[in-house]
């Protein structure tokens, strides 16, 4: 409204404030006349090796700073006690068993972005509300988030969910799909290597365990009389320590190598649910919760396209992308896509090459 703006960022498209920082300017204590040490921390990320990430903390110190502040402890409070209130997930007060089962899955024909769910709520002139009508549709024509897209239609969540599931009861009753499925099931990640060297980090770690209580009864059995005892004992000491950094060394690399080992562990656990799943998707979809399908297709579809209206022959599913490789027609693939040509469907199997 006063007419300020960003450095023109995104192709030098988009000159607005996000939200995103408008919420970290209200955060802020700094324009209070506050400094805060400790706001995030940079952790390990684990399973992975030599990877890192930032984690915000609940609990960090404030001292005052020696800059000016630009509002007042009281209006800053007042902001942040507004933000508890206003910041937090609202609550479901209809249809409470709904879901939006394919939201930040579907993409957007217009723009590309995630599509999301939601719901037109009309009030009945003679009280109550008419039925609830879901649908998707791209977050972006509002503007609100600096991005414009002209794609405006709304897709209805039944037909969108019903065809997707559809699709997927198709590629689980193909003759090759079990057969494959168990295959890969049955099919270990091969962790020999790892393990390997963990057998070789313990016994390290045993070795040096007997190395320094060796030196400790050294230092113990030395003779205080001796006119070199000073410095034999802080050269035994000095021996002694240097174990202690060695074992923190190894045991920092086994807890990460057993990290790693359990990541690849919690995976493979996973992709074996998912595919156990599928072999009886077709007679256990239906009976789950929207709840269950939104969760099983958050971790079996990675990604689908639609065309931007439905194509003569009725189709509207253009691209399909799995995040687990599946059989279909004897092929391991992990692509489905309809190519409209002339309006007849054509399938194109897509599968990575095993070398």
């Amino acid at each position: 409204e006063s007419g300020y703006v960003k450095k023109k960022r995104q192709n030098n498209t988009i000159d607005g404030f996000a939200a995103s920082f408008v919420k970290g300017v209200i955060d802020n204590p700094v324009y209070c006349g506050k400094l805060a040490y400790g706001r995030r921390k940079t952790e390990k990320v684990q399973g992975k090796r030599n990877e890192f990430h930032v984690v915000k903390q609940d609990e960090f110190m404030v001292v005052d700073g020696e800059h000016e502040a630009i509002i007042s402890a009281e209006e800053w409070k007042a902001a942040q006690d507004k933000r508890k209130t206003t910041g937090v997930k609202r609550v479901k007060t209809h249809s409470l068993e709904h879901e939006h089962i394919l939201t930040g899955i579907l993409k957007c024909p217009g723009c590309g972005a995630n599509m999301y769910g939601n719901v037109n709520r009309k009030r009945h002139p003679k009280g109550g509300t008419y039925r609830d009508y879901f649908y998707y549709a791209c977050k972006h024509p509002t503007g609100t988030t600096g991005h414009k897209c002209d794609y405006h239609k709304q897709w209805g969540q039944d037909i969108v969910n019903d065809a997707v599931a559809e699709l997927i009861k198709k590629i689980v009753t193909s003759p090759d799909f079990e057969k494959g499925i168990r295959e890969k099931i049955a099919a270990r990640v091969d962790t020999s290597e790892l393990e390997q060297e963990l057998d070789g980090l313990k016994k390290k770690m045993r070795q040096l365990e007997v190395s320094k209580d060796k030196i400790a009864i050294q230092m113990d059995n030395l003779d205080v009389t001796d006119s070199m005892y000073e410095k034999k004992y802080d050269d035994l000491q000095k021996r002694f320590y240097d174990k202690y950094d060695e074992m923190a060394l190894t045991e920092n690399h086994m807890d990460e190598i057993q990290s790693r080992l359990a990541h690849i562990r919690r995976k493979q656990l996973s992709g074996d649910r998912i595919y156990n799943f599928l072999i009886a998707f077709d007679k256990l979809y239906d009976k789950l919760s929207d709840a269950e399908k939104k969760e099983f297709m958050g971790t079996f579809v990675e990604s689908i396209e639609l065309y931007p209206e439905r194509l003569e022959n009725g189709k509207f599913l253009k691209h399909i992308h799995f995040r687990f490789p599946v059989y279909y027609n004897g092929t391991v693939i992990d692509d489905i896509s309809w190519e409209n040509e002339s309006t007849v469907e054509t399938v194109v199997l897509l599968s990575k090459i095993k070398k």
